[in-house]
């Protein structure tokens, strides 16, 4: 039992980094903004109208856990690791005076949370069981003796 329940745990932890791989915004703009400066910005959960992010050119190396594709009529911003966490996720550009366009909003939500939020039960049942079981069996070793 103990093999089967290490063996399940080493399993799980695979799927959830699996399952924690991206999450993507797709941000359609305009062809006349191709050359706007563009953002991916997190809002803060107690001041709605503020936010923390990155900025990126379109010719730019971005920065690290964030990979873009563009197509000339939208970007899309895949995210490796939500380092800022779970959230509303919005991307936009920035114009020459400084003026943001916001394009796209979504609720972006690390699935390694949901998927733990269940194993976890699931672990600690395997786990009852494990000790229920070793007790079991130990228990019928001394009456044999």
């Amino acid at each position: 039992m103990f093999w089967i329940t290490s063996t399940l745990i080493v399993f799980i932890s695979a799927v959830a980094y699996e399952c924690d791989a991206e999450s993507t915004l797709n941000c359609p703009y305009d062809p006349k903004h191709k050359s706007l400066q563009r953002i991916l910005c997190k809002r803060h959960t107690n001041n709605h109208s503020c936010c923390s992010g990155v900025t990126f050119m379109p010719e730019e190396r971005k920065p690290e856990g964030l990979s873009v594709e563009d197509d000339g009529k939208a970007f899309t911003v895949s995210i490796n690791h939500l380092s800022q966490g779970d959230g509303v996720y919005w991307c936009g550009l920035r114009n020459g005076t400084n003026v943001i366009i916001k394009l796209a909003e979504k609720t972006i939500k690390s699935s390694i949370n949901f998927v733990w939020s269940i194993m976890r039960w699931l672990i600690f049942v395997l786990l009852v069981l494990t000790v229920i079981s070793t007790h079991v069996c130990c228990r019928g070793k001394k009456a044999k003796e």
